[in-house]
This record gives structure tokens, sequence and C-alpha cells, in this order.
């Protein structure tokens, strides 16, 4: 009877263990997906010269993709604007912008989701 009971605890750890870690290496790709994103947008914004139209695409994207995102823009007056939304209108001085990409960090075995932030900056 004891063998019966070790046999199914053996199994009960093992599909744990299974179970875990695929939702941890499926979390993983989640966060590689959202780094190469952030990556992306920044290259975007560098390679536009920080156009309003590129910023204003950019954020609508990221709210498709399911990201959540911040641009901070920066003046070379020292001047700073934030835009969460799609309403960049004149961003002709602009030499520098911060991106804050917040996305969903899931482990779906746990149900447990929370929200991660990577950050980048466009120069």
């Amino acid at each position: 009877m004891s063998q019966v009971f070790k046999s199914f605890m053996g199994v009960f750890f093992i599909l744990l263990v299974l179970f875990l870690g695929t939702g941890i290496v499926s979390a993983q790709i989640d966060v590689s997906h959202a780094l190469d994103y952030k990556s992306d947008l920044v290259a975007e914004l560098e390679n536009s010269n920080y156009s309003a139209q590129v910023i204003n695409g950019c954020i609508a994207q990221a709210a498709e993709q399911g990201y959540g995102i911040s641009i901070k823009t920066f003046t070379e007056g020292g001047g700073t604007k934030v835009y969460t939304t799609p309403s960049a209108s004149d961003t002709t001085d602009v030499v520098m912008a911060e991106v804050v990409l917040t996305y969903p960090y899931r482990i779906g075995f746990l149900n447990s989701v929370t929200e991660h932030q990577v950050r980048g900056y466009a120069r």
C-alpha cells in the first residue's frame, strides 16, 4: 500500500514541476517578445527623428498588441512632454525620448498576472 502512495506522490510532484516549468518558460517568452518590441519602438523613433505621426502610431500599435506605453520626449530647451495616448502634435525640437513599455507577466498554472515594465531611450 505504501508503494501506491509513493508512486502517486511521485507522479504528482513530476506533474507539478512540469506545469510550473511550462508556465515559467511561457512567461519568459512573453518577456522576450516585450523586450524585442521595445527595441523596435526605440529604433523606429530614432529613424523617424521623433516624428509626431510615428509617436502616435507607436502608441496605437502598442495598445493593439496589449502593451501599455509611455513616451517621454525631451527638447533642446530642457522641456519634457509625456505621451500615453496618440496625441503628439509638434515634435520638431525633440532630441531624445524615453520609452516605457508595460507588459503582463503571466504564469498560467498559478493564475498569476503581474505588470512589469521595460525602459529604453531613443537618442
